[in-house]
C-alpha cells in the first residue's frame, strides 16, 4: 500500500506540473526581413477581405501602430496587408471513457479485512482526481485555431520587405479577440525575422 502511495503522489505531482506549465494561452509567432524597411515613410494598413471582423481587425493594427511609433496613412509608401484564417477544431462526443486507472487489491490480511484502492485520475463519466465527470457529452480532441498573414511591401516598387505569420489555439475567449489579440506582438516584429517565437496572450 505504501508503494502505492508513492507512486500515486509522485505521478500526481508530474500531471499537475505538466498542467501548470500549460495553464498560460500562448500564441507562436514567425516572421522574415527581406530588407530593412525605411525609415520615415507611413504605412498602410490593407485586409485582403473587408468583412465586417477583418475591418475591426484593421483598426486593431492600425492603433498599434501608432502605439509603437510608426505613422498611419491611407496612401502610405509601405502597404501591410493582412488576411486571417482559422481551423476549426474537432470534438468527440463520447460516453463513459476511463483514460487512465490505478486499481490496487490485497488478500485477506490479519484481522480478516480485504483492501480494495482505486484511483481514477481522468473519467468522463464516474469523475476523477482531475475532472469532475458526467454520464455523456462533448470532449476536445483539437482546439481551433487562428492565424493570421501579414506582409510589407513597398508600394514604389513593389519589392516584398516582410513576412509574418501568428497562430494561436482558442481556449476562453470567441475568434475575434483571439486574434485581436495576436496583433501586439506581431506589429513588434515589423523589420526583424523571428523563428517560432511563444508569446502570451491576454
Amino acid at each position: 500500500m505504501k508503494r502505492f502511495g508513492i507512486l500515486v503522489g509522485t505521478f500526481a505531482l508530474l500531471v499537475t506540473g505538466w498542467a501548470s506549465a500549460q495553464s498560460v494561452d500562448e500564441g507562436l509567432l514567425n516572421s522574415v526581413a527581406y530588407k530593412p524597411l525605411p525609415a520615415g515613410f507611413a504605412i498602410t494598413v490593407r485586409p485582403m477581405d473587408d468583412s465586417d471582423e477583418n475591418l475591426v481587425l484593421q483598426e486593431r493594427i492600425e492603433g498599434e501602430l501608432k502605439a509603437q511609433g510608426y505613422s498611419v496613412s491611407g496612401d502610405g509608401a509601405l502597404i501591410l496587408t493582412f488576411e486571417t484564417r482559422d481551423v476549426v477544431g474537432a470534438w468527440n462526443d463520447a460516453g463513459q471513457r476511463s483514460v487512465l486507472e490505478f486499481q490496487y487489491k490485497s488478500e485477506e490480511g490479519i484481522g480478516g479485512d480485504k483492501e480494495n484502492l482505486r484511483l481514477n485520475l481522468f473519467d468522463s463519466a464516474k469523475g476523477g482526481v482531475f475532472n469532475e465527470g458526467r454520464a455523456h457529452g462533448t470532449s476536445i480532441v483539437t482546439r481551433s485555431q487562428y492565424r493570421i498573414d501579414a506582409t510589407i511591401d513597398d508600394r514604389r516598387n513593389g519589392e516584398r520587405l516582410w513576412q509574418a505569420w501568428a497562430t494561436a489555439s482558442l481556449q476562453q475567449s470567441d475568434g475575434p479577440t483571439l486574434t485581436q489579440s495576436m496583433v501586439p506582438a506581431m506589429v513588434g516584429s515589423l523589420g526583424k525575422t523571428v523563428r517560432r517565437q511563444t508569446f502570451e496572450l491576454p
